[in-house]
């Protein structure tokens, strides 16, 4: 019975990290994608100031791209909070499915010494000798 628990526990403790990592790995695109964000709002501004001669044609083009930018910069914090937030309570679930591991290897461990400490003792009671094995 409680090898079935231990079975279960593992596999819970498995797909617990599997979501973790995955989260993770979420989580490092979103900041990857801000960063090229600020980047391109950065190379927008350098355009927006830059003492070309074309400056004044794409001026409006220019100020669109920024908003878009910043829009999506917004968009992209935004689930950068709620995604830290997520890994937060994974990471949380995933403790706890690791302690829920431990302890049942723990009685698992407990009870595989106490078979064995009792098949000594019958082994030592059959035998006739009271002398241990």
């Amino acid at each position: 019975m409680i090898e079935a628990r231990l079975r279960k526990a593992k596999r819970l403790l498995d797909v617990q990290m599997d979501m973790q990592r995955l989260e993770e790995e979420h989580i490092a695109g979103l900041k990857r994608r801000r960063d090229e964000l600020a980047a391109e709002q950065q190379e927008t501004l350098d355009a927006l100031g830059s003492d070309g001669g074309l400056q004044g044609l794409f001026m409006s083009v220019i100020v669109k791209r920024f908003k878009t930018l910043g829009e999506e910069a917004t968009r992209v914090d935004s689930e950068l909070l709620a995604r830290s937030d997520a890994l937060r309570e994974l990471a949380t679930r995933t403790k706890f499915a690791e302690r829920l591991v431990r302890n049942y290897e723990q009685q698992h461990g407990r009870i595989v010494a106490e078979k064995e400490l009792m098949d000594i003792i019958e082994r030592t009671l059959r035998s006739g000798d009271a002398s241990l094995p």
